[in-house]
């Protein structure tokens, strides 16, 4: 399977938002109910492509998954060469290579718009994403222990970043 990458277009944003619910429904994030293209036009609007992108990996005009960057604590100056990354790939998709290119991709991308370092933040049940992170040479930073809650169960944030 050959698939494009490329930036995502206003088009793209319904396969976005189906992608993230997938996760949400299998409590991967730290949304408590699916959203609708409506509650991320605001975030796609957002993120420039010249700026902070998104890309979306493509096969037979169907979005298979998506990673973008976004400022991490966005407005304090000290920290705008670094980055938060965020890659979802849709369900049918999963361990085909998908996340593998969107996310050295996206690393890419960073490294040409200047930015030096990466952090992605994910529960600590998600071990297919770290598994992901720790192929591209992320390294866990930190981790926030039981900072979050879904449907009764304490999830932990494990922070993983890298250089660029």
């Amino acid at each position: 399977m050959e698939i494009n990458i490329r930036h995502a277009r206003r088009d793209d944003l319904n396969a976005i938002v189906e992608i993230i619910n997938q996760a949400i429904q299998a409590r991967k994030v730290g949304f408590l109910n699916e959203l609708s293209a409506e509650d991320r036009r605001e975030w796609f609007n957002e993120h420039a492509p010249h700026e902070y992108p998104i890309l979306v990996a493509e096969y037979n005009n169907a979005v298979l998954g998506w990673a973008s960057i976004s400022p991490y604590r966005k407005g304090r100056g000290a920290l705008d060469k670094t980055v938060e990354v965020s890659c979802f790939i849709h369900a049918d998709y999963r361990r085909r290579g998908v996340g593998n290119a969107l996310l050295s991709e996206i690393m890419n991308a960073s490294r040409e718009l200047k930015k030096s370092v990466m952090i992605a933040i994910i529960f600590h049940t998600n071990t297919e994403s770290g598994k992901l992170l720790e192929k591209h040479d992320f390294k866990i930073w930190g981790t926030m222990p039981d900072v979050a809650e879904i449907k009764g169960e304490n999830l932990s944030h494990i922070y993983y970043g890298r250089k660029l």
